[in-house]
Order: structure tokens, then sequence, then C-alpha cells
């Protein structure tokens, strides 16, 4: 019988701040969260592996109450232990404490001012409520809302931590050290109260990119809707986080936006004419923050939708966007090349990477997918994929069956910071019907 343990770091809080007649100690212990950090752990809550907990239990400072608040579907919280309480300083006030405090704690587990907690006071108290607690709820899934220093001391009576700052269980790096607000880890323990895993809980996105296929014939007859019914089933059966699509039309957009409740859709066509006028939307889920998005042309003005060199067959855009979940900020891009010249695909790849440098931003991580018309044994994508983690780069069949002889020529291009998991070609989605002529592909990512 296993017991799962969940360790909480508090969400971001504000600053403590000494009142009169008040000691260090009291300030700290009634330091609220923000309202930034009301969200994250608001959005962090809904983190698919942070459910359905058999038990929730928070330290005695308000900041990780109010935390715990957001884990608790019934809004009330089921034990409250100081026993998971920060480590005391022992002075009243920081401006009392040596510079290099902080290192000597993590050095010396003994030391420690005035009335407060050694390294090793902290873990020892940590480790005993632990105790109580996988006594009491043993093969149970609890949570603990605690603190970044008491669980650092904590989980070095397991783990070491190496001169890069990264935390280490039994050989494995499961842990970069940079504390955020509502970082998260995962402890296993066995029938006999020992810990056989430690995995930091992570934010993931799953993301896809899907041409849906525009026929001129469609839209004059209404055929289009037969397809569509099965596109809204496929997109809700993945549940993506994020779809980048192309050649959606007017119409398929609004049938999008009534029976995909969950997902937000924005972008705008590329030209008004009922041939061009078809959008590179990205749905991205209601739970994500959107903090801003535009549709540019891949043109010489790329301001202006609809424009297009006299060699291209349609005026191609891409629609970007700024989005942060769980306090992780993205740039998300998606575009559709032409299937024109080699030489037009090279300018026009050149536009789209100059758009994505100029608007993404130095604390962004980069996201790229879209229907590029070319494969990767094509010189112009080469050196471009080569740039971003290509989940599909060994990936040696096609994602446009039409012609099955062509390698893929849609894509996601990652940040070189991700990791991924699960990346799939779609191959089997035309088999309850006919969806589109290209094949969605999706993966799973996490930093």
């Amino acid at each position: 019988m296993t017991t799962t343990i969940y360790l909480i770091r508090h969400s971001n809080s504000k600053e403590i701040k000494l009142k009169r007649r008040h000691t260090l100690l009291d300030c700290n212990k009634n330091t609220k969260l923000t309202k930034e950090g009301k969200v994250i752990a608001r959005d962090f809550s809904k983190n698919k592996y942070l459910q359905d907990f058999d038990v929730l239990i928070s330290s005695d400072y308000k900041r990780a109450i109010e935390t715990a608040l957001f884990f608790s579907k019934k809004h009330k919280i089921y034990q409250i232990n100081s026993m998971f309480g920060e480590r005391i300083h022992g002075v009243n006030n920081f401006s009392e404490l040596p510079k290099d405090f902080e290192k000597k704690q993590l050095s010396d587990e003994n030391y420690k001012i005035g009335y407060g907690e050694s390294q090793k006071e902290v873990r020892s108290r940590m480790y005993h409520a632990l105790q109580d607690v996988l006594d009491s709820h043993k093969g149970k899934k609890v949570a603990i809302i605690s603190h970044s220093t008491a669980i650092t001391f904590l989980l070095l009576k397991w783990c070491k931590i190496n001169e890069l700052g990264e935390y280490v269980y039994n050989n494995k790096v499961f842990f970069n050290g940079e504390w955020k607000p509502c970082t998260s880890f995962k402890l296993t323990f066995n029938s006999k109260n020992e810990l056989t895993d430690i995995d930091e809980i992570k934010s993931e996105l799953k993301v896809m990119s899907f041409n849906l296929r525009h026929i001129i014939k469609e839209e004059f007859f209404g055929l289009w809707k037969n397809r569509y019914s099965r596109i809204v089933d496929f997109i809700q059966s993945q549940d993506p986080d994020i779809v980048g699509v192309q050649e959606l039309t007017r119409k398929g957009k609004r049938y999008l936006k009534r029976n995909l409740k969950k997902y937000d859709i924005i972008g705008k066509k590329r030209h008004s004419i009922i041939f061009t006028n078809e959008y590179n939307c990205l749905l991205i889920k209601k739970d994500i923050k959107i903090t801003w998005h535009k549709t540019f042309s891949l043109s010489d003005k790329i301001n202006r939708l609809g424009r297009k060199a006299k060699s291209d067959n349609f005026p191609r855009i891409c629609t970007v966007a700024h989005i942060q979940k769980e306090n992780i900020k993205y740039f998300i891009s998606n575009t559709h090349l032409d299937n024109s010249s080699s030489d037009n695909k090279k300018r026009m790849l050149g536009i789209f990477d100059s758009i994505n440098k100029k608007y993404k931003k130095e604390e962004e991580y980069i996201i790229i997918m879209g229907d590029f018309n070319m494969s990767l044994n094509n010189n112009n994508l080469v050196k471009y994929s080569e740039k971003y983690l290509d989940p599909f780069k060994d990936y040696l069949g096609t994602t446009f069956p039409s012609d099955p002889d062509m390698r893929a020529i849609d894509h996601i291009f990652l940040d070189k910071k991700f990791k991924y998991k699960n990346a799939e070609v779609h191959t089997d989605s035309n088999d309850f019907g006919f969806m589109s002529d290209h094949y969605p592909i999706s993966c799973e990512i996490n930093l």
C-alpha cells in the first residue's frame, strides 16, 4: 500500500512588514497572498495531478491557508498544522540577519540565531509531523501546503543539493532549485513509511496543430458541417490546451465558438474575399490567461492583412499570442505558409521568423506550430528546425495523406528548454469519418 504526499509551497505573498506591538514572527504568520498570488494559486489548483485529495493540510501561516483554499473544492481546510510552518528566523527584524544566513543554514544543519530554528530542528518537526500524517492516512492522497525553506529542510533528509543548486534523489535531479509560487512535489511512501520516489509537479501543456481543410463548394452547399462536427468531437476527445488551426473559415469559426465552450478563439482572417477568408486561429483553453494577441501578414507590410507578393498564391498570415499559465509565460505562434515556389517559402519563413523574434519577450517560452508546406528534408526548414526542439524530427511518415510519399509538412517547434512526451501524428483521425486532408499532430510539454 502506497501513500502519496504532495508538498506544495504557498503562492505569491505580500512583502512582510513589521507593525507596532507585533513581533516579526507574528507579522510573518499574518502575511497574506497578493492578488497575483491568488490567481496563481487558483490556476495551479487546476493542475490535473493536484486533484481529488483525500486530506488537505495547511501550515498555520495565512498565506498557506489562503493557498490551501484553492485546492479545496468545499472551500474549507481539513486540518491546520503549525508543525508544517516556515522556519523561525529568531530575530526581531530581517536586518539583524547576517548576509550569509541562508548559506550557513544550508551548510551547517545546527546553525541558528537567537530563538530561531536550525535546519535540523525544522527537519525534525516537519518529519515527525509527516510521520503522523502517514500513520493516520495510509494509502491516501494527501496535500500539505507549506513553505519553501521548511520543505527544503525536510527534503534534505533524503536528498542532496548539488553545486548547481539542483535537488538530487537516488542520483536523479528532480528539481532545478528555482522556487516559484506553488512549486510542488510528489512523494511516494511504501507501507513502512519509507520514501520510494520524489518528482516535481510541473505545469504541462498539450498543444496541437490542425489544418482543417477549406473547400469552396462546402461553403455553398453546407457540407462543411459534417466534417466540423467530427472535428469538434476529436478536439474534445484529445482535450488539448492550445490548438493552432489553419484553413478555418468564417462559418467554421462560428461553429467552433458555439461548440467548444472551453476555448477562447483568437485571430483575424487573412482577407475579405470568400476564397481567401481563412483564419489561422489559436484555440486556447479559458483557464489560460491571454495577455495579448495579434494577426500579422507575412508580407513586406506585416500589419496590412490581405497583402501578398505577386508570386504568392494567397495572402498568408500568422497569429501570435502572449499567454500565462501557473505563473509561466509563453509566446504562441501559428501560421500557414504558401505552397508556391521554394524562394517564396524561404522569404515567407524569414518574415515569420522575424515576427516571432520581434514580439517574443525575454521571459517567455516559445511554441511555434502550423502548416509550413515544407518537410524537414527541405533546406529552407532544416536550419529553422535546428533552432528549436522538434518532437517530430524523426517521423518519416506524412501529415498529408493525399500524397503519402510526401514527408510531414505540419510541424510543432518548441523552446529548447521544454521537455515533451506523447508526440503523436493522429493518423487514425479519419477512422470515424473524414475530417481533413491533413492529420492533426499533438504533444505534451513541460519545462
